[in-house]
């Protein structure tokens, strides 16, 4: 028995429809995702174009100093207070450099993102030992992960930011809240993790007892 020619074309058509009804959903989720994406960047937009550490180290004379005792915060306090000019320095002109807007979340990630990829890491059997000058630190291009966790609040504190030094065994890392962004939430700064993003910890680092010194 043949199919009625009518009949098959409304099976046809009635196909084509529901795939272009499929079609046109996804382009609507897709659309939806793309204009949310768009929302937030034009917000928050990402840093590009962050300077190297030459191009940093060129902003002050090349004098090391020297070194003091890590134990506490009162400490970590002063060898900050002590660099505050210079520090001031470099972390307006990374931010200016990387953000076209003046974006405190793009600038701060702009500082991340360049401790994480200029400071290479370099560790230390004494822990909480001494604490190097983050100027020193820059210089040299290597710290251990406590050296690294303090330039990186001194740079974060010098554009407005909260911060914070958080001690897990064996390890230290930063915190930072950030003006009217996520609720003010602390985010974690883990520069000693290459792989790691703006706010993102490695899963070994998460899950310990964490202490906090609030700076």
């Amino acid at each position: 028995m043949k199919n009625n020619p009518d009949t098959e074309d409304k099976i046809i058509h009635k196909k084509r429809s529901s795939f272009m009804i499929f079609v046109a959903l996804l382009t609507s989720i897709a659309l939806v995702f793309l204009s949310i994406q768009a929302y937030f960047y034009l917000i928050h937009p990402q840093p590009v174009d962050i300077p190297n550490l030459s191009e940093v180290n060129a902003l002050f004379s090349s004098e090391l100093e020297g070194t003091f005792s890590s134990h506490g915060a009162d400490a970590v306090k002063k060898v900050i207070d002590s660099t505050r000019d210079d520090i001031k320095q470099i972390a307006n002109y990374i931010s200016a450099k990387s953000c076209r807007k003046a974006d405190r979340v793009c600038q701060s990630k702009a500082l991340f993102q360049f401790v994480r990829d200029e400071i290479k890491y370099v560790p230390d059997s004494r822990f909480h030992d001494q604490l190097e000058n983050p100027l020193t630190v820059l210089k040299t291009g290597g710290a251990d992960c406590e050296d690294i966790a303090v330039l990186l609040i001194a740079l974060e504190k010098a554009i407005g930011n909260k911060v914070r030094l958080v001690f897990v065994p064996g390890h230290t890392y930063a915190q930072v809240s950030i003006p009217d962004y996520r609720g003010e939430k602390w985010l974690n700064l883990e520069a000693t993790c290459k792989d790691c993003q703006f706010g993102e910890l490695p899963n070994d680092t998460a899950i310990q007892k964490k202490n906090y010194y609030e700076i």
